[in-house]
């Protein structure tokens, strides 16, 4: 294997690209569908996006929003926005739109590029909250006419268009002319991206983070993963508002790798988008793996879907996320060798503040049951989360960071950015991420817990306190606690302990009003396992909080299936 050029990662995330790429333009980039997108056309069409943009009017240090799915459009308009040094602010597609505008309103960008489909979430603040938008189909790059049309018609119905074409990325790409845009000089730790996050508290808040910092992620990420130019990488994490898809995206890019765009990105897909794609590596949530195998018997098998070695070219396979249940890991491992794949399922640790990845594990390398080791561009300790001192080597710590990927802060937010970040007496900026962890003697790390009380439910992390606080608003609720049910398909669900007003109601009423708000609110992943109800206030510690373990206590003598549980 050729030796890899340093290449520093203090510069834009288009710069790092592009010097990573130079001698690898004839290789492929990108696949989609049926396309092959070498790096010579990406930088091309990259700075043929940069052009228009700057041409929109874009310049150095303009917020601009993008709400995008993993198509080549995307990967175009994420770097040309980078070669200009906007500051890109990431809208997740399934937000609804009161969260949308309040976010519009924390950040206020002058431009926002979406996706056609999620227009309505963002047209009627367009003069209120003064931006421009544009528009784009996810499916302008595809080859299916009849497909392409039919999309159209049914945008057209939901009012997702607009009116002049001006407004429209692939009318506005086809001019064949643009001046030159000025190219961004970078500064490192300067402000390049703002993504939203819940932290550990379920306070919605958004993340200043720098490029430089990416970059850092991807030269660490080198230390953990043996990638080489040409190797596939499956695209299916979203790049637009999540930090681990825009990781994967760099990462696979910046080491000349194909990565291959799809939109199938739900777990029920994973496996035929592996098996379409012969990806050599693949990410995704626990969700995502243990759809490659089943429960038969109270005993988890690979899945009756699979086909033997059709997986012969997946050599690496990483869950992040949430962690992985060992329960699960020996049927997922059994499922990928009955397929051919040489892989074992690795995992991971990192957060929306450090620019996803701090800990991983390369499965066919590291211990069985670890989380691997750090990075190699991160510096971490553990430590008490009382005294701030570092513990030893096999006692039990907070995970903090420090390092160029470490945020600048929550963004207009010193509240909670003080909560999280602080300064040792040498001056270095920490990042306290809230996960407990234990160092072993070889270096590698065990994951432990949460200090804070979130956990994932399907594909959505689950904010309790934020839950509490909504059911609440209904009338008949005095109080509310939530906890988590572990279950083995979706990770965790999530379990409603309400104490109410009144015994005396019709329940069945008053389930479909907190299944209507719950949905409305924050999605269907929120939504009870089981519900049980309580005549009286809340069993509470000394000190007067809720005492949540002595629900997840009760927990674990329930059912999966949701019951109605009348306790006095």
């Amino acid at each position: 294997m050729e030796k890899k050029e340093i290449i520093s990662p203090n510069c834009s995330s288009y710069d790092y690209l592009l010097e990573n790429n130079k001698k690898y333009m004839d290789l492929t980039a990108l696949t989609w569908e049926n396309r092959k997108i070498s790096y010579e056309e990406l930088h091309d069409r990259i700075e043929k996006y940069a052009k228009l943009l700057y041409k929109k009017g874009i310049r150095k240090n303009d917020v601009v929003g993008v709400c995008l799915v993993n198509t080549p459009e995307s990967v175009y308009l994420l770097y040309a926005l980078s070669a200009i040094g906007a500051q890109v602010v990431g809208f997740n597609l399934f937000d609804t739109k009161e969260k949308i505008k309040r976010d519009i309103e924390l950040t206020r960008p002058k431009m926002i590029i979406t996706v056609d489909m999620m227009y309505s979430n963002f047209k009627n603040y367009e003069k209120a909250l003064d931006f421009s938008s544009i528009l784009y189909s996810p499916l302008s790059s595809s080859e299916d006419k009849k497909l392409r049309a039919m999309y159209k018609m049914l945008q057209l119905a939901k009012g997702n268009f607009k009116f002049s074409k001006s407004g429209y990325l692939e009318h506005l790409i086809k001019e064949d002319i643009f001046d030159d845009y000025e190219k961004s000089s970078y500064v490192p730790g300067e402000l390049t991206d703002i993504m939203f996050t819940g932290g550990s508290t379920g306070i919605h808040k958004g993340v200043d983070l720098s490029a430089n910092g990416l970059n850092y992620v991807v030269s660490g990420m080198n230390s953990i993963f043996e990638a080489e130019p040409g190797m596939i990488h499956l695209g299916n994490i979203p790049i637009g508002h999540m930090v681990f898809g825009r990781m994967i995206m760099h990462f696979s890019l910046c080491n000349n790798m194909q990565l291959a765009l799809t939109l199938k990105a739900m777990p029920e897909d994973f496996y035929s988008e592996l098996v379409r794609t012969q990806a050599n590596a693949a990410v995704g949530g626990p969700i995502h793996w243990v759809s490659l195998i089943e429960e038969i018997n109270g005993e988890f098998v690979p899945s009756s879907r699979l086909k033997a070695n059709t997986l012969q070219n997946l050599h690496y396979a990483t869950s992040g996320g949430e962690a992985k249940k060992a329960t699960t890991d020996k049927a997922i491992n059994d499922a990928l060798r009955f397929c051919g794949s040489d892989a074992k399922l690795g995992d991971g640790l990192g957060a929306t503040e450090t620019w996803s990845t701090v800990i991983a594990s390369n499965g066919r390398k590291n211990t069985p049951g670890t989380i691997g080791n750090a990075i190699s561009t991160s510096k971490i300790k553990l430590v008490n989360p009382e005294t701030k001192e570092e513990v030893k080597k096999g006692e039990k710590g907070i995970l903090c960071v420090s390092g160029p990927q470490v945020m600048l802060g929550y963004h207009n937010n010193p509240e909670e950015t003080e909560k999280v970040l602080f300064y040792d007496e040498d001056g270095t900026k920490w990042c306290n991420l809230g996960d407990y962890l234990v160092e072993l003697d070889n270096g590698e790390y065990k994951y432990v817990g949460r200090q804070k009380r979130n956990f994932v439910s399907g594909v959505d992390n689950i904010y309790p306190e934020q839950l509490e606080t909504l059911l609440i608003t209904l009338p008949e609720i005095r109080e509310a606690v939530v906890t988590a049910i572990s279950d083995e398909m979706r990770q965790y669900i999530p379990s409603y302990h309400i104490s109410l007003y009144d015994m005396n109601i019709d329940y069945e009423l008053l389930e479909k009003k907190i299944e209507k708000l719950v949905i409305s609110k924050l999605g269907v992943n929120w939504l009870p396992g089981n519900i049980e109800y309580f005549d009286t206030p809340l069993k509470r510690m000394t000190n007067t909080k809720v005492d949540v373990t002595y629900y997840e206590a009760r927990d674990k003598d329930l059912k999966k299936e949701k019951t109605l549980n009348l306790s006095k």
